[in-house]
């Protein structure tokens, strides 16, 4: 009965983020993914390769309505691909479920970077989503979505544009902490993560460009007495060198969860 509680608020949560966006993979070739992600009715090819993910521009939408779209999409791929949270309770220790993580799923930061004269202001975000796909008490794997993105509101338009920025730096920070002892952490390869004994972090730079996103899964800690917390740290550094605004900022996404 606890199980079936659990998937029907599952369910629910699935068509409460479903609304005003949808998707459904097309493609996949040689470590390329391909998506059609339709926000309002209109679809949007987004491609993803070797976990980076590509949005093309949008004339006419409103572009940070597109970019948490394609957020709130990989946020639910990883929910979906995890399963319903674990109940509360005790457990052996070879049985998928355990007891039950506190704290939010994702984290989402905005703020004003700079105005512009006669044209508006631009914004900046940082997002990130973290998802437990598996977790034997002592041995946690969890995959997530970061972005970094960054739009102008005109003065004269009710929608937002994109911005592009010379330079736009994503950075994630995955922390884990043991009940007691130490953290081994493995990231699988091709994904951008390096480890080290209690983080895994990746770090990518675009150019030239409104948006950064990173799509990873299977990042596994363990530790002999069990995983207490976990954090996914984003940060989104950004760079505008044009129209005579040398400016650069940084915006952060911070997510922690822990055992009840």
């Amino acid at each position: 009965m606890r199980q079936k509680i659990v998937w029907f608020m599952a369910l629910l949560l699935v068509g409460a983020m479903l609304q005003g966006v949808s998707a459904t993979s097309y493609g996949k070739q040689g470590g390329v993914h391909t998506y059609t992600v339709s926000v309002n009715g209109q679809k949007i090819p987004v491609t993803v390769r070797n976990g980076m993910v590509h949005i093309p521009n949008t004339p006419g939408m409103d572009r940070k309505e597109v970019f948490m779209a394609v957020n709130r999409y990989f946020s639910l791929r990883h929910q979906l691909a995890s399963g319903p949270v674990a109940f509360k309770g005790t457990v052996s220790a070879n049985s998928e479920t355990a007891s039950q993580w506190s704290g939010p799923d994702s984290d989402y930061e905005q703020r004003k970077a700079f105005s512009i004269p006669h044209q508006g202001d631009v914004y900046i975000s940082a997002y990130a989503s973290l998802s437990i796909e598996k977790d034997e008490f002592s041995s946690v794997t969890v995959g997530g979505y970061s972005s970094a993105a960054c739009w102008i509101q005109p003065y004269d338009y009710w929608w937002s544009q994109d911005y592009p920025a010379e330079e736009i730096t994503l950075g994630v920070g995955l922390t884990f902490v043991a009940l007691s002892g130490s953290v081994y952490i493995s990231a699988p390869p091709g994904v951008g993560f390096t480890t080290t004994s209690s983080s895994a972090d990746y770090s990518g730079t675009v150019y030239n460009t409104d948006y950064a996103g990173i799509d990873f899964d299977n990042i596994e800690a363990t530790a002999t007495l069990g995983i207490w917390k976990i954090g996914d740290s984003t940060s989104g550094s950004f760079y505008f060198g044009a129209a005579g605004y040398y400016t650069y900022y940084i915006e952060n996404a911070n997510i922690l969860k822990s055992r009840e």
